[in-house]
């Protein structure tokens, strides 16, 4: 009796472009909710890191009268000078919540000259900045890196450096590889902003002083390649653009709208107009929304990170577009109005108010 072999059937080529298929399909779904998990990770991780230098920032002030940490004053950070030295609020604020040890008193190996303006400057020790036992902020190493020149920061060599190993100021980034921001209100001089540009401005040596000053973050906002992700703050915004608002390619009145956008508080309008608060909210128009001021920071200091896409309020951001009605700027106003003719209301047709920076990507963490 023969036995007969049977042959084993292979997968035909229908077969196997099914399962190729097949599986491009999964990979195609899995790999966006990867990372759209990381990055929520990363927002999470942020967000963890801004609220613990908040806190810090605010042990600070409780054990020092109230007053913000930084070496230096607002009004020297905000100094023309500082447009080059290129010193940033955080490196500022590091001298203080680092811990006193990194701030020596002469020039020697290892050691680096810094400060807002060149006749003021002071030596510091960059490997004892956040290194003291008895710091109020320790960033992990992760979070505390070095951003060269003249890509990453715009600066003077101790601010930054052509190369990571030089001596130089260390600087906090977030989990997304990009420097966090941190806006300190001199509210010593300023206690109540009676106008726009007392409450934000460029520089000092305006007619009146500000509470904030562009200039004591102009290092980073003029970087044509900022962070680990290489972002070009030098851009022109326009809507739907990956450019900053608040970047040195946006213009000056531009830039100072957006920062009373960015940094006021949203319970504390007020007029030059010679009308009331109440007047102006209930005469809709485009007057009336640039007519608003904030009198009050959301805080005493802001700690602020430019989020996912690495842009500090981007002109590409979802917020803008629902935002934007004069040009490349958000205006403190539209936190009152949903338009040039229409007042905001609530679900229950109640005159209402929001935060507009708050429909942004960007993570942003005040304190008091």
């Amino acid at each position: 009796m023969s036995r007969v072999q049977e042959q084993s059937r292979g997968f035909s080529l229908v077969e196997l472009l099914t399962v190729i298929a097949i599986i491009a399909l999964v990979i195609s779904i899995i790999i966006p909710v990867l990372g759209g998990a990381r990055d929520a990770g990363r927002r999470v991780s942020t967000q963890g890191l801004l609220s613990d230098i908040a806190n810090a920032a605010s042990k600070f002030k409780l054990d020092n009268n109230g007053r913000n940490p930084g070496y230096f004053s607002e009004r020297e950070m905000g100094s023309a000078d500082n447009a080059t030295r290129g010193m940033s609020g955080m490196e500022n604020a590091m001298l203080d919540l680092g811990g006193q040890k990194a701030i020596v008193a002469s020039a020697g190996a290892g050691i680096v000259s810094v400060g807002p303006i060149a006749n003021q400057a002071i030596f510091v020790n960059p490997n004892l900045v956040g290194a003291d036992e008895g710091a109020y902020f320790k960033p992990s190493r992760e979070y505390f890196v070095a951003q060269t020149s003249p890509g990453q920061q715009v600066g003077v060599s101790g601010h930054t450096s052509s190369s990571e190993n030089d001596p130089q100021l260390l600087d906090v980034v977030d989990s997304f590889g990009q420097p966090v921001l941190f806006w300190s209100a001199d509210t010593h001089t300023v206690p109540q902003a009676r106008s726009a540009a007392n409450f934000a401005s460029i520089a000092t040596g305006a007619a009146q002083p500000a509470m904030f000053y562009w200039n004591s973050n102009a290092a980073f906002l003029q970087a044509n390649n900022l962070g680990r992700k290489g972002e070009d703050m030098t851009l022109s915004p326009t809507p739907g653009q990956k450019a900053s608002l608040i970047g040195s390619g946006a213009g000056t009145t531009d830039r100072e709208s957006t920062l009373r956008a960015l940094l006021g508080s949203a319970s504390a309008p007020a007029t030059g107009s010679g009308s009331t608060v109440d007047q102006v909210l209930s005469s809709p128009s485009m007057a009336a929304i640039q007519g608003l001021f904030p009198a009050r920071g959301r805080g005493a200091f802001v700690v602020h990170a430019a989020g996912r896409d690495g842009i500090y309020l981007s002109a590409k951001d979802r917020g803008f577009g629902s935002t934007n009605l004069s040009g490349n700027r958000l205006d403190y106003g539209m936190n009152f109005f949903q338009s040039a003719n229409a007042r905001l209301l609530d679900d229950e047709n109640k005159p209402s108010s929001r935060d507009v920076a708050s429909e942004f990507d960007d993570i942003i963490v005040s304190g008091n």
